[in-house]
């Protein structure tokens, strides 16, 4: 199965370090944290979302099956 983007993303974010983006030129840094902050709103789970996972499909699946 290939690794979806948001995966790779996620273990890029997980090995970055404190020096590395101290190491960006300014108006870099800028961007890139508007890009952070831009992401975290999608990620942020909403009350509205659907719902999914095991606990759901238990829970609405139907008697008979």
């Amino acid at each position: 199965m290939p690794i979806c983007i948001t995966d790779r993303i996620v273990a890029l974010f997980a090995g970055l370090t404190r020096e590395e983006v101290d190491m960006l030129p300014p108006v870099r840094r800028a961007q890139f944290a508007a890009l952070c902050r831009h992401w975290a709103n999608f990620a942020d789970i909403r009350p509205d979302a659907p719902k999914s996972g095991v606990l759901i499909d238990l829970g609405t699946r139907r008697r008979d099956e």
